[in-house]
């Protein structure tokens, strides 16, 4: 162990940088409200994970074995990520500050919250204003990707909006998000 790992399992602002560095580097912020940081190199994982797990912030090490290589994942607990953004404040990439701070957004999950279609018409009424991806629908509504995909896949068997295409610079790798949707006029 070296000695900045060693400082980083005894001082916590240490920990918070080397952890929110690695995010911002090689880590993935899902609109689903995942934050995980995969590396090829089991050396570069432990690293970070064996920090983190000091301070309680990540579930077990995960590997995913592919045909020509192994992927080792660090995902962030839920409950610790609101600690994570206070320690180290604003990110300095705007794009993953935001994706950041709409995670940590109250959650109101439970039963049915408003009339029944009300959601939909607020995705159809948000698509008349421009065509937009999962991502950018869950922030202006303030809602998760899955509710939003949800939302969408049955206003597409309806025929009242469909995808136009892929948002190249999406900075997630999860298509699914990347989709660019538009209202359909028909």
């Amino acid at each position: 162990m070296n000695k900045i790992s060693k400082l980083a399992k005894k001082n916590k602002d240490v920990a918070m940088a080397i952890i929110i560095q690695a995010i911002i580097d090689e880590g993935a912020i899902g609109a689903d409200g995942s934050i995980n940081v995969t590396y090829t190199s089991k050396k570069n994982a432990l690293y970070l994970w064996e920090i983190a797990k000091a301070w309680n912030l990540v579930h077990p090490l995960r590997n995913k074995i592919y045909s020509t290589h192994t992927k080792w994942c660090i995902s962030f607990r839920a409950e610790r990520r609101k600690e994570i953004y206070e320690s180290v404040g604003s990110l300095p990439d705007p794009k993953y500050d935001k994706m950041f701070r709409h995670i940590l957004r109250r959650y109101k999950g439970g039963p049915h919250k408003g009339k029944k279609g009300e959601m939909r018409n607020k995705v159809l009424e948000v698509l008349k204003t421009k065509d937009m991806t999962v991502r950018d629908i869950s922030y202006a509504l303030d809602l998760s990707a899955s509710t939003v995909r949800k939302h969408l896949r049955k206003l597409e068997g309806d025929n009242k909006v469909f995808v136009i295409g892929y948002n190249k610079d999406s900075p997630s790798k999860n298509m699914r998000t990347a989709q660019i949707w538009s209202y359909s006029m028909s």
